[in-house]
């Protein structure tokens, strides 16, 4: 038995070499080392100091980087801390005024325009076939009326609710929800419980404001429905559903529909407020 041990020992061996071969890490490389920029070069550029006023010198620096030469021995660097806000830039001459410029026209003091609020009217009209008096109207509401007997056929016209809501156009979407006098209805309230809930929804809006000329208000898929709340649940009685686009101050006309024996009409009005 002894005789097979010189053996073993060495095809152990012989297994263990390859295996030590691949572990051994090979020489690591030197880093090629840049070469020395050349001192004409050196020579034929300038420095300057630019003292920022507005802009954030890294913000302004990654803006301006671009007009660099990118030659040996250019460079430029920030500085915002401890109260500095500077930028030193060492470059060829044409490329110190470039950046110059450059910063000129970048480091500005900007005007924060904030937009105004904008409160939405909503008037909810009931029209109907027969001719009834109309001093439920408010004034504002006259021209549209005039507008709408020229183009329905309904002869009296009666404001069933009104609802104010103010908004910021920034909002992802817009709701709100209002009850409607049943007595429009000719409903005694007294016998009568149901109650009707007028609410509607926005997938948000926008406002356009230009420097000459009214601002414009934008509502996307604008949805109002009206419903009766009885005891036995909600019960949807109409639903008008439309994009709108209008000025400031001026009355659109949502859309029409009909409830029971009258006419549903909306119209909506905005302002912009502080």
């Amino acid at each position: 038995m002894n005789r097979f041990r010189p053996l073993a020992c060495a095809a152990l061996l012989a297994l263990c070499l390859p295996v030590a071969a691949q572990q051994s890490p090979a020489p690591k490389a030197e880093p090629a080392k840049a070469p020395e920029p050349d001192i004409a070069v050196l020579r034929a550029m300038k420095s300057k100091l630019f003292v920022l006023q507005h802009r954030d010198s890294l913000q302004l620096m990654r803006s301006v980087s671009a007009l660099g030469s990118g030659a040996n021995g250019s460079t430029m660097k920030f500085n915002n801390e401890n109260g500095l806000n500077t930028l030193a830039v060492r470059d060829f001459p044409e490329n110190l005024a470039a950046i110059e410029e450059a910063i000129k026209r970048l480091d500005v003091a900007t005007s924060v325009r904030t937009n105004p609020d904008v409160e939405l009217h909503i008037h909810v009209l009931l029209a109907s076939k027969q001719v009834s008096s109309s001093a439920s109207l408010p004034k504002e509401l006259d021209e549209v009326v005039l507008s709408l007997k020229d183009t329905l056929s309904y002869k009296s016209y009666a404001l069933a609710a009104s609802f104010v809501q103010r908004l910021q156009m920034t909002e992802r979407h817009i709701e709100g929800e209002g009850l409607l006098d049943s007595k429009t209805y000719g409903s005694d309230t007294a016998k009568d419980t149901s109650m009707f809930q007028v609410s509607w929804w926005s997938q948000g809006g926008a406002l356009d404001m230009p420097n000459d000329g009214p601002a414009q208000i934008r509502l996307r898929d604008f949805d109002l429905t009206l419903a009766e709340k009885t005891g036995t649940g909600l019960q949807t009685l109409a639903r008008i559903r439309s994009d709108l686009a209008f000025k400031e101050g001026e009355k659109v006309v949502v859309g029409t529909s009909v409830v029971k024996d009258k006419g549903l009409i909306v119209v909506l009005t905005a302002r912009l407020v502080k």
